[in-house]
């Protein structure tokens, strides 16, 4: 009998191939689709993408709250920085991979580049004008939002304004200077608000809630019991919801074929870059994650990429490892048997602040488009271009082509137009969803990692809250669901049984 869970893999790869095929058969380069009918064709796509995104809140609060209540605060501390520490790593280590391998290849030197052309062929819009001490400042902020129900719908960040003497100087001619001629303007920091989740912020809200309540121990068992049922009730609408998910991927990837202008052209401009990146992202994701993961995780790499494969095809179809979250928790936890505890605290975190795709692209675009200016790059500039990237990478949200944003920090920070990622944009979006595919393959490898690290301090913890606690209790086994119909409910002297984690 064929699982509930291989007829949806399959029904997603079938999404995947009729949205393929679809796209190409509407596709008329004579005449194209407009916007209005463009918008139909991704509306049931767009409704998918929407549903996930509902739950990313009442998911991510439930799930860290939930997770570090039911361990003490010492093992909490441990989950935060062993998580860290592997994100940086494995950020830098993708950095550093991309910036060998577009200094070697050297892309931007196999064809010349026609600039002003290139820059004619998109819309210019002016992008927020920023630099890596802002962005780092930025992130300590969004830290700790002053407000935490705007947070849920609004996020904060710092653009910069050029004066004149009283005279504004218009962002566009600002993004065409480099660093030095900038000087001899004034500049003036301003805060531009945003219609989107400040992620982060929610995180340590609800990092600091959680440990507090499993701290405060019995007077906190009411609030830890509340966020176990959301958590739970969110999970069985993640369940519901994927279940769409084959028919919004085949709209999704029709809509975005039928949509491009000159696919041709573009390829033939870019091909050396293209390579440069998928190659990037291929030893990155095909050959140093698994790697780690047998090192550290003592996993069967492919076998649970396998486990993984949903969360992977619907990053690759929305392009947003935010959306992709909820089907990230339940894969891990469901097919490749992650801690819940764990999944539930790293994995929202890597969201976040985890970008391995992104951070190798940037690095990459950022030299290549030095190449194809002729700019030659220092040994100074090349560090300064790894660091930019890494904290431009962490400081990008998980929504589709953020990482466009980001990117132009590591242009101004070379010194670089910042207009000049319109030589990339054309085939960004493609890039964009492969590079979202290996950031979220990152953070699922990151949980498997970090549970197992933190094997020992997780049964511990689970052993000492479960002593303060000892009136019914729930476990989950290695393969658990979050499902509450799934749990099973054992008496107090079955609580060192090796084989289960409690939640």
């Amino acid at each position: 009998m064929v699982q509930k869970e291989n007829v949806l893999l399959l029904l997603t790869v079938f999404g995947v191939v009729c949205g393929t095929v679809l796209g190409v058969v509407m596709r008329d380069s004579e005449n194209p689709m407009s916007r209005k009918h463009l918008a139909y064709l991704r509306f049931p796509g767009d409704v998918f993408v929407q549903m996930l995104k509902m739950l990313i809140l009442p998911l991510i609060l439930s799930s860290i709250i939930t997770s570090l209540s039911s361990v003490d605060s010492g093992t909490a501390g441990k989950l935060g920085v062993i998580s860290l520490a592997f994100y940086f790593t494995t950020t830098m280590s993708a950095v550093i991979l991309g910036i060998i391998l577009v200094v070697l290849i050297q892309p931007g030197t196999w064809v010349v580049t026609d600039i002003e052309a290139a820059l004619g062929e998109t819309k210019k819009t002016p992008p927020c004008i920023s630099n890596a001490v802002d962005t780092v400042l930025d992130l300590v902020k969004s830290l700790f939002p002053e407000n935490l129900v705007e947070a849920t719908f609004r996020s904060e960040k710092v653009c910069m304004k050029f004066l004149n003497g009283s005279v504004l100087v218009d962002p566009e001619i600002v993004m065409k200077m480099s660093v030095a001629e900038r000087a001899i303007f004034e500049e003036v920091p301003e805060k531009v608000r945003s219609d989107s989740l400040n992620i982060l912020g929610l995180v340590m809200f609800s990092v600091a809630l959680g440990i507090t309540i499993g701290w405060i121990g019995e007077e906190g068992r009411a609030l830890r019991a509340f966020f176990r049922s959301l958590e739970a009730c969110s999970m069985k609408l993640i369940g519901l919801v994927i279940w769409v998910s084959p028919i919004g991927i085949t709209f999704l990837i029709a809509a975005q074929i039928v949509g491009m202008k000159d696919p041709g052209k573009e390829l033939q401009r870019l091909l050396g870059y293209m390579i440069t990146v998928l190659l990037g992202l291929f030893i990155h994701g095909f050959i140093i994650l698994p790697l780690i993961m047998v090192v550290l995780a003592r996993k069967n790499p492919i076998k649970y990429v396998y486990g993984m494969a949903q969360a992977l095809l619907t990053a690759l179809a929305t392009s947003s490892s935010s959306a992709t979250l909820p089907l990230s928790i339940k894969c891990c936890e469901e097919n490749n048997g992650i801690d819940p505890r764990v999944t539930r605290f790293v994995l929202p975190l890597g969201a976040t602040i985890n970008m391995d795709g992104t951070a190798l692209y940037e690095a990459v675009a950022a030299i290549y488009i030095a190449q194809c200016v002729g700019l030659n790059l220092s040994l100074g500039q090349i560090i300064l271009v790894s660091l930019t990237a890494t904290l431009a990478s962490i400081g990008a949200a998980g929504i589709p082509q953020a990482g466009i944003v980001t990117m132009i920090m590591v242009l101004i920070a070379i010194g670089l137009p910042s207009n000049l990622f319109i030589l990339i944009y054309p085939i960004d979006f493609f890039l964009d969803r492969i590079r979202t595919t290996v950031n979220v393959h990152g953070d699922s490898i990151g949980a498997a990692v970090v549970a197992r690290l933190c094997e020992k301090y997780l049964q511990e913890g689970a052993v000492e809250i479960e002593v303060k606690q000892p009136e019914g209790y729930q476990v989950l086994s290695q393969t658990a669901s979050p499902d509450p119909s799934k749990k099973l409910t054992v008496a107090v002297n079955n609580h060192h049984d090796a084989n289960s984690h409690m939640l």
